[in-house]
């Protein structure tokens, strides 16, 4: 073989291999990955909360009506208080829930389809447009973190509510 074909054979092999290679996805940062794991914890916790709190209203909405039948307006104007907080912890949930956007690269899988009946007063709109698209993986790490912190927030108050709530009960029944 001549020289220029052995030349042209090995450029042609090398640029097939560079751009083999170029093709291949890059490996996440290690940010990226933890944002990743961040944002799938907050899929599940976001879930439960949401569940919880539902019960939790509709365990505050019988009670008020039961200590109504009883004839304890005391009680139930207690409850009601509940029953206002755990509202506007539900309005919370869903403005948080409306800031949580899919992560570059990966479909949104978040249940928006809410399988219960009950007024927020506000809409329902989680087409926000918003993107994380062009932000660097440790903005999108901090988001995703302050995301939880927030959750976690939510978390602490829906307990906090739900101990009042047993408590106005226990009261109640001691009367």
């Amino acid at each position: 073989m001549r020289f220029e074909q052995i030349v042209t054979k090995t450029m042609a092999c090398l640029l097939t291999a560079f751009i083999w290679v170029g093709c291949g996805d890059a490996e996440p940062s290690a940010s990226f990955q933890e944002a990743q794991k961040i944002h799938e914890q907050l899929d599940r916790l976001a879930s439960g909360l949401h569940d919880e709190l539902q019960m939790t209203i509709e365990e505050a909405e019988a009670k008020i009506q039961a200590s109504l039948n009883a004839g304890d307006s005391l009680l139930a104007l207690q409850l009601g208080r509940i029953d206002g907080q755990l509202g506007a912890l539900d309005v919370r949930f869903h403005d948080w829930e409306s800031t949580v956007v899919a992560l570059p690269g990966a479909a949104c899988d978040h249940d928006h389809d809410h399988d219960h009946d009950h007024d927020h007063g506000h809409d329902h709109d989680h087409g926000t447009g918003a993107s994380l698209e062009g932000m660097s993986d440790e903005a999108i790490l901090e988001i995703q973190q302050a995301l939880l912190l927030e959750l976690t927030a939510m978390e602490s108050l829906l307990k906090e509510a739900k101990s009042a709530l047993q408590i106005q009960d226990t009261d109640g029944d001691a009367e």
